[in-house]
């Protein structure tokens, strides 16, 4: 069910999804969908890739299209992806995730005994 556009993964610890006619950013430490998808995307790190750590500056994947791994190492070629070679359905749990609306915490009042 591809309900967006574009997946950014910050390295900063925001997650932001991009849909037609909306979006919405949350805390990387809020999401349990998100370590399998930077993993996915890592697992697919050329052979011959310059990139000697995990620590990335941002993961943009663009639905359908590619993945766009930018390392957090300065003068470091990131890497690219097809799409088709991700695992759709970790992106998509991470997307459905970060669009999740949670409701707002309403205080319920408890009752007081009358004496």
């Amino acid at each position: 069910m591809a309900n967006w556009n574009t997946l950014h993964i910050f390295g900063f610890g925001d997650v932001q999804v991009i849909t037609k006619d909306d979006g919405a950013t949350k805390k990387a430490s809020d999401l349990t969908a998100l370590q399998p998808v930077v993993d996915n995307v890592w697992s697919k790190k050329p052979a011959d890739s310059k990139i000697t750590t995990k620590e990335f500056h941002a993961i943009n994947i663009f639905e359908g299209m590619f993945s766009d791994w930018q390392p957090k190492e300065p003068k470091v070629e990131g890497f690219r992806t097809p799409f088709a070679e991700l695992d759709a359905t970790l992106i998509q749990a991470l997307v459905d995730e970060v669009l999740m609306v949670v409701p707002p915490v309403v205080e319920q009042k408890v009752p007081t005994k009358k004496a």
